[in-house]
């Protein structure tokens, strides 16, 4: 039998320094075979990117260190080697992609500079040999005109280009393990499958292995041959693919599962798993995972579980394994069932033709010497009580959108938007100040949407004073600890910052704070995007709940589409921006009409590898909305372009369920 290509055993990576150590990696032992994809599975503060940079030896300093176990590559132990050694390990025999790649590459160096440095460090190239070896690279992680691009920096690239020279970076050396932290979290599902694709067709060319850490099941499903669940630090259940997604053992991953968004649970809360990964500078004695967990007995509180085998390619870290039956998979007893009650339709919001065109200005006196196509020309309509979900990749325009709505870039839009039947366009001053309490944003990043210098009951009192809401600071306060209850806060959470909260808690102070105006409608701007399944699944049955109580009305901004199918009702599709396709999500996303959005569709990783579509693969990114395509702006991608589709834009076709396609007009 062949020896693993990677080996941990016992290992134990703790951070030192506080009252108590920080035992982010206590105990995880895994393998990683030659040619093999392993996932590593969890939540945030699971121990997933600690474990990684142990292998790597670069744990956070001062304090990080490897405490005790086992870390064996290709069977040289590696954890005790110094620093000096590991410079010939990291980047040569093993390389990382990291989560951010904008964070990771220098600002200040071209493309070329920063893929040549490892080529010279490691495989001693200069000079000619050198930029021959990068145009390589270049163009076999998909980056089109390698010569052009070897001079650009890093900010004028889009998402998925940077991701790919991090893959280039990462390939330069010619690694036998490569280590990829969560590399499709912030991208378009398009762009995700390009990036899961590469890594896929690189793999096989050169026979090296994966460490891929994800929180995303639908990936993990794609690319893993076998996948490892951690939680608190510990290894909870490992598996071969086929096992874990057919009869997932432990009960944290089980509750995964359940936590997923689909258009089936549209019905239903979907399952939460209650609180919240536990401190891990605490000393542990029963199951880590017992306090949120629904099967529970005194041994769990009491002693920590064993490891048990399964079968050959199965364990799991669970006293109760012989007893959890399939039955116990359903669903738990208490799952609610959202009463999904119809009102006659009412149209609150009404757009009609609107843009948003920034200019470009060049030179000494700021020439205008063209526009941002931003928002070209859309048109929609979300009822009372509704939600609509705008989608599209990166850059077609949806956040534009929700500011266009809000009148926050009214020196740039024209158009109407129309509220309640009364024009937001032509209010001004005052009037507008008083209108925007009807409608207020959840922003993407809570964090940096909140002022880290504000108590949270000022974050959330601050749009009732703003709006002269409750005169009374005794009634505001009464209100502010009634609004923390309705998001799932304790009151007494009130005079904390920001920075003491996760991220599905600031989340959750970002509803409240929206919430405190009354509005009407609230524009979610990707608001579940950067969060957990288990987080995520929170915050949409919060979204949803508020929505049945106090019949709220969402313009939901997102690129998740099993977030769509949950959540909304009516869907409009965005493509450098303008509205391609829209109607019921039902309709939509059962029977697409427009090649781009059967793009989308087919791109989203499914669960079941089997059940997976025919990837229609769009080349290439959105263009430019400074100079868009002539015609049809998606016939450059489109694999059903025709020659009518260069010359004139298609108008709306269908009633209802609509969409401006060529393939669909009379």
């Amino acid at each position: 039998m062949q020896a693993p290509l990677l080996q941990l055993d016992n290992l134990k990576a703790w951070i030192e320094g506080g009252q108590y150590p920080v035992r982010a990696v206590d105990g995880v032992t895994l393998t990683i075979n030659k040619g093999e994809t392993f996932a590593l599975l969890g939540e945030s503060g699971c121990g997933k990117s600690m474990t990684a940079l142990a292998i790597m030896g670069l744990l956070p300093a001062p304090g990080g260190r490897v405490v005790d176990g086992s870390i064996q590559l290709d069977g040289d132990e590696i954890s005790t080697y110094p620093e000096v050694a590991m410079r010939e390990i990291r980047g040569n025999r093993i390389a990382m992609i990291f989560q951010e790649p904008m964070t990771s590459l220098n600002p200040v160096l071209t493309i070329g500079e920063q893929i040549g440095e490892v080529l010279r460090r490691h495989k001693g190239l200069k000079g000619e040999a050198e930029r021959q070896r990068i145009l390589e690279l270049l163009d076999e992680v998909g980056i089109p005109d390698p010569p052009h691009r070897i001079r650009e920096y890093p900010h004028q690239l889009s998402g998925g280009m940077k991701q790919r020279v991090m893959i280039a970076i990462a390939l330069a050396g010619d690694p036998e393990l490569l280590i990829a932290d969560e590399p499709t979290t912030a991208l378009d599902v398009t762009i995700q499958l390009q990036v899961l694709s590469l890594l896929k067709k690189l793999q096989q060319e050169t026979g090296m292995a994966i460490l891929l850490i994800t929180h995303d099941l639908g990936v993990a499903a794609q690319m893993a041959d076998r996948i490892g669940v951690m939680y608190a630090g510990q290894m909870v259940e490992v598996a071969d693919r086929q096992s874990f997604y057919q009869t997932p053992a432990h009960p944290y991953s089980r509750k995964l599962f359940r936590a997923l968004p689909d258009m089936d649970k549209r019905s239903a809360t979907l399952d939460m798993i209650d609180g919240t990964v536990p401190s891990l500078s605490q000393q542990f004695i029963g199951c880590r995972f017992a306090p949120r967990c629904d099967f529970r007995i005194d041994s769990c509180e009491s002693s920590e579980p064993p490891w048990q085998e399964l079968s050959a390619e199965h364990g799991a870290r669970c006293h109760l394994l012989a007893q959890l039956d399939d039955e116990q998979t359903e669903l738990p007893a208490e799952t609610q069932t959202l009463a999904n009650k119809e009102h006659p339709e009412q149209v609150l919001l009404s757009v009609k033709n609107l843009k948003v065109y920034f200019p470009v200005q060049r030179g000494l006196f700021k020439k205008t010497v063209g526009h941002v196509h931003a928002v070209d020309d859309i048109s929609l309509a979300l009822g009372k009580g509704r939600t609509l979900a705008l989608v599209g990749e990166s850059g077609c325009g949806k956040t534009t959108v929700g500011k266009g709505i809000l009148q926050l870039l009214r020196q740039y839009t024209s158009g109407e938007v129309l509220f309640e039947g009364q024009s937001l366009t032509t209010l001004s001053g005052e009037l507008l100040r008083k209108r925007r309490s009807d409608v207020q944003i959840i922003f993407q990043d809570p964090y940096s949407s909140m002022n880290p210098r504000m108590r949270v009951r000022d974050i959330i009192e601050e749009g009732m004073l703003a709006q002269k809401i409750l005169p009374n600071v005794v009634q505001r306060q009464q209100r502010v600890e009634e609004l923390m209850l309705q998001v799932g806060l304790l009151p007494d959470m009130k005079d904390r910052y920001p920075h003491e909260f996760s991220g599905g808690q600031r989340q959750r102070i970002c509803i409240a704070r929206a919430l405190a105006v009354d509005p009407k409608l609230i524009v979610c701007d990707e608001p579940t995007s950067a969060l957990d399944v288990s987080v995520q699944a929170q915050i949409l049955n919060l979204l949803q709940e508020l929505q049945q109580r106090l019949h709220l009305s969402y313009l939901f901004i997102t690129h998740d589409l099993s977030v769509v199918a949950y959540l909304a009702h009516d869907v409009a599709v965005m493509y450098l921006g303008r509205i391609v396709e829209k109607g019921p999500v039902e309709d939509v996303l059962k029977q697409p009409r427009h090649p781009y959005t059967r793009a989308l569709l087919s791109a989203v990783p499914r669960l079941d590898p089997e059940t997976q579509t025919d990837v229609i693969r769009l080349e290439g990114d959105i263009p430019s909305p400074i100079n868009p395509p002539s015609g049809c702006h998606f016939h450059p991608r489109c694999p059903e372009a025709m020659p009518v589709c260069r010359e004139r834009y298609p108008d709306v076709s269908g009633d209802g369920h609509t969409t401006r396609c060529f393939l669909y007009e009379k």
